[in-house]
């Protein structure tokens, strides 16, 4: 159940981005030298040759430097990089919210994509005084 779940979150996820059409993938893009790369995996459809592996790199790939930076935002006591809502957006939205805001600004997707990913954490979920 929880696999039709994902799958049909990946599903709906796909068909909103590939309304706004995007190149197919090269393995080049797995390379991984831009945030704009990391934008053009997570950007894929299913359908596209490369979707699925594309698409399960992002996800892996954001979620893992959300991992490492989530452990040096717990480490810290005072001036946090960042503090997520409550509750925490899905998996799929904070994908999708991050292409949107990664896409307005030309400097991100020229950044390393780890970068990218922690620079988008502390401009969308910045914390209030005192966290």
């Amino acid at each position: 159940m929880l696999r039709r779940h994902m799958l049909t979150g990946i599903a709906l996820y796909a068909a909103a981005m590939s309304a706004t059409g995007h190149a197919a993938v090269t393995e080049d893009t797995f390379l991984l030298r831009s945030t704009g790369d990391l934008i053009e995996l997570c950007g894929t459809a299913p359908t596209d040759p490369m979707g699925t592996a594309a698409l399960n790199f992002c996800h892996g790939f954001a979620l893992g430097v959300y991992r490492v930076l989530e452990e040096e935002n717990a480490a810290k006591r005072f001036g946090k990089l960042f503090c997520l809502p409550d509750p925490v957006p899905t998996r799929n939205q904070a994908v999708a919210d991050f292409i949107a805001w990664a896409k307005a600004d030309q400097a991100v997707m020229a950044q390393p994509a780890a970068d990218g990913v922690m620079a988008y954490l502390v401009k969308k979920y910045p914390c209030k005084s005192g966290k």
